[in-house]
């Protein structure tokens, strides 16, 4: 429940979520009597971590790529217009 307090929804629905993070293995947890406590599972935050930069400089080369485009179609608009 607290857990749930911060936040508008149910301890349920934390419940929930907290079991998909815990499949996707990006958490872990273990019993403490009645209690739950969980952890970042470290190694699947640098995974993603990973992930993000790969993404991150995809999407550079993208923004880079369209950037020549808009250029050139811009230099070729002023060329036009001589």
């Amino acid at each position: 429940m607290e857990l749930a307090r911060p936040f508008e929804m149910t301890q349920p629905a934390v419940s929930r979520h907290l079991k998909v993070l815990e499949d996707a293995g990006l958490i872990t947890r273990r019993a403490e009597g009645t209690k739950r406590p969980c952890r970042l599972a470290p190694a699947a935050v640098g995974e993603i971590d990973q992930w993000l930069a790969m993404l991150r400089k995809a999407l550079e080369t993208n923004y880079d790529r369209l950037d020549e485009v808009l250029a050139g179609m811009e230099k070729h608009k002023k060329g036009e217009k001589r």
